[in-house]
């Protein structure tokens, strides 16, 4: 990935220069000139050099709708320079009264640097009744030959307003749940993420979380060097025993001026260590076929006949993905490098994830997306990296066992208001082999999804997957008959 990196860069590198190559055949010292270059994308992304976009046209105007430090290229456009060339600017700034604009007033140009660069930093939440703007304009050059702005009737870009518009600050966890040994001295890292930046003087002395004790460990914030992310640390400080399993949950705090985002949990969980052998999870996945699916039934309410029946069903199961020293991992491939180990793929041996093929638009784990009716597929609980895990009788039968649903919180986002609810899942019951001859497995489940956050309620599905779609008819049952929830 680094060379990739490095390739893109450096081409870049060489698609800038091949271009001033160009403005030195095009343009002598009688015709030179300076100009903003701001481009921006479709997604209001302002670009940084050296990135270049042929379909874009440089602004002369933009609507800033984050916290984050905007970078605006100033281009200059001439032969070989000389000497040092200095471009003076002047800004006029209303409705704001904290922010850092650097340089102050003058850029500088060399024959080797033909883009200098404006860093505008606001440090605080704008507000809109104000008219907040920044103007900025081009006024002079130590260089007489040196035109400011382009010849253009139309758009000189030698001034540059910055508009703003209302914007959500919103923050979430980067992940929602992470799943540790137990073993004393045990670290990861994790982040509160700002997708629109922050002020730092409002976060840096801030708690971001609720951390109870439910075990003993130490959470260390990180010193703070991005604008859109602050980072920390957690460390287990002591031996939790195998034969229990241990949870704590981090909950975003309130923070003044700042919403809450998707992810307003994470769970920490310290599972029951359990001796146990056998690979059941290759019973349930196929990744040569990308369309590869397991199929089944759910028990529901049925509108069309007011009666409860079985609906059948179908999921996208992955494997999940480990790392070499992980005690339930093994080997699945090599990349045909035998004797290098750092391409090899290693998966869990118990545990299955239900991923959709085109993220972020998901699957349908557990039925999910027929219970939420109005729900975004691109909702994050529709991709569930870990959803299930095996647990062999007696921890070595190789035809039946147990199987849990991973406990976790999930998010679901309705597709028309937009909001997130935060919904806990969790749920067992049986995996085996039904017919040896066709190589046939079952899964057996009852899920229990909470979804106090939408409605109060706490909702049973009774679940049924199979290897094939070729399977037998399931038997009704008196369980729980849940009825679709409308977001």
């Amino acid at each position: 990935m680094k060379a990739i990196k490095y390739i893109l860069f450096a081409s870049f590198i060489v698609l800038f220069l091949n271009c001033e190559k160009e403005d030195d055949k095009l343009f002598s010292n009688e015709n030179s000139f300076v100009r903003f270059f701001l481009l921006v994308d479709n997604n209001n992304n302002v670009l940084e050099f050296p990135e270049k976009n042929g379909g874009l046209v440089a602004k002369s105007t933009y609507t800033k709708d984050n916290l984050k430090t905007l970078k605006v290229p100033v281009a200059i456009t001439t032969g070989t320079i000389e000497n040092s060339i200095q471009i003076g600017f002047e800004t006029e700034v209303s409705g704001l009264t904290d922010y850092t604009i650097s340089p102050t007033n003058s850029l500088s140009f060399t024959n080797q640097k033909r883009v200098d660069t404006i860093y505008i930093k606001v440090n605080e939440n704008w507000d809109l009744t104000k008219n907040p703007q920044i103007k900025l304009t081009l006024t002079n050059s130590s260089n007489p030959s040196i035109a400011i702005g382009m010849p253009n009737e139309t758009v000189s870009n030698k001034e540059l307003i910055i508009n703003f518009r209302e914007t959500t600050f919103s923050y979430s966890f980067n992940i929602n749940r992470k799943e540790i040994l137990g073993n004393n001295q045990e670290s990861f890292d994790f982040k509160v993420v700002f997708p629109n930046g922050f002020v730092k003087e409002d976060i840096e002395n801030t708690a971001l979380f609720s951390a109870p004790s439910t075990f003993n460990y130490s959470i260390v914030k990180k010193p703070i060097t991005k604008e859109d992310e602050v980072e920390f640390t957690f460390t287990l400080n002591e031996n939790l025993p195998d034969d229990s399993s241990l949870d704590a949950s981090l909950t975003l705090v309130d923070v003044p001026n700042y919403v809450k985002g998707n992810n307003k949990f994470l769970d920490i969980n310290k599972p029951i260590k359990i001796d146990r052998s056998g690979n059941p999870v290759v019973h349930f996945y196929n990744l040569s076929n990308p369309f590869y699916r397991l199929f089944g039934e759910y028990w529901r309410y049925n509108t069309n006949n007011l009666n409860c029946d079985w609906a059948s069903t179908s999921v996208f199961p992955k494997p999940v993905i480990v790392s070499k020293d992980n005690p339930n991992g093994f080997l699945f491939s090599d990349n045909g490098t035998p004797n290098d180990a750092s391409d090899d793929i290693y998966h869990h041996k118990f545990r299955l994830g239900f991923v959709g093929n085109f993220p972020p638009v998901g699957t349908n784990p557990f039925s999910l997306r027929n219970l939420f009716n109005g729900a975004s597929v691109e909702s994050p609980g529709f991709n569930l990296t870990e959803a299930i895990e095996f647990f062999p009788k007696n921890g070595n039968s190789t035809t039946e066992g147990v199987v849990n649903v991973v406990t976790q919180r999930i998010v679901i986002i309705s597709r028309n208001s937009g909001i997130a609810y935060n919904v806990p899942i969790s749920g067992t019951g049986t995996y085996k082999l039904v017919n040896s001859g066709n190589n046939l497995w079952k899964i057996e489940l009852e899920i229990l999804v909470d979804c106090s956050e939408i409605n109060g309620e706490i909702v049973t599905i009774n679940y049924i997957l199979y290897n094939s779609n070729s399977y037998p008819d399931p038997d009704p049952i008196n369980g729980s008959c849940p009825r679709v929830i409308n977001l």
